[in-house]
């Protein structure tokens, strides 16, 4: 684990890093910065779990520091010292993530308990980020395998597009459930499976219009849509003419 103690007096500096027993936290890395800049710095060089950091420093405060590391690291931890004891100091502190504060001259028999906390909550989420990996490792192994079976769903609907489709149907014939067909199918084609139905359907119909002399309604039914209105509303969407222009002008 690695801190940032950052504080512009060089004697405060030097006594928390001396007198916090950073083993016990395993803290095996200690990095020190001396203004906002520097913090910056180290911030951005380093990979730090957790910051000390004064309040009342020049060129930019430790509350300016905390502010511009929430937008940019917001997962690291932030314990405040500070000489003031007014409130609003405490509470725009809390407001900008600060697991606690600490007042000068540091007690540290309370930093320790601060500290102790901070690196529990901290042992906390590393184990829930890495159930959480594991987890996400395991789904994608799952889509992965499962990913097979949509050349079979895509050829189903193919061979039925005349017919109503349903989900639960297409989910029954690859034995999935019908959610998670939609999640993978969605994810390895880029396009939902109702998407694919209703553009084969076009597809089939621009055919048929093309290379038969059926009529309109029947070229409908055998793609699949009923109903004429819904069938030209639909093709016209899709080529931007209705299906009696499209024969005409092609």
């Amino acid at each position: 684990m690695r801190a940032l103690v950052v504080d512009d007096e060089i004697v405060a500096l030097k006594a928390l890093t001396r007198r916090i027993q950073w083993e016990k936290y395993g803290v095996d890395q200690v990095f020190t910065a001396r203004s906002m800049q520097q913090a910056q710095q180290v911030l951005k060089n380093e990979e730090i779990d957790f910051m000390l950091c004064d309040i009342e420093m020049p060129n930019g405060t430790g509350l300016d520091l905390a502010e511009w590391m929430r937008q940019h690291y917001p997962e690291i931890e932030c314990v405040f010292i500070t000489g003031h004891e007014d409130f609003d100091y405490a509470r725009r502190a809390l407001r900008l993530g600060s697991v606690d504060y600490v007042l000068k001259p540091v007690n540290y028999e309370e930093m320790d308990t601060i500290l102790m906390k901070l690196v529990k909550s901290l042992s906390r989420k590393a184990v829930v980020e890495s159930v959480s990996e594991s987890i996400v490792h395991d789904l994608e192994e799952r889509d992965s395998e499962n990913a097979s079976v949509i050349p079979k769903v895509k050829q189903y609907i193919i061979e039925h597009l005349s017919e109503n489709i349903y989900i639960e149907d297409l989910a029954k014939e690859v034995h999935l459930n019908p959610q998670y067909l939609m999640r993978i199918f969605k994810k390895e084609e880029n396009i939902s499976i109702l998407e694919f139905m209703m553009k084969k359907r076009i597809e089939v119909a621009e055919k048929l219009l093309l290379h038969t002399d059926y009529h309109v309604n029947k070229i409908a039914d055998m793609v699949g849509y009923g109903n004429y209105s819904y069938f030209s509303k639909i093709f016209k969407r899709e080529t931007g003419k209705t299906p009696a222009q499209f024969r005409k002008e092609n």
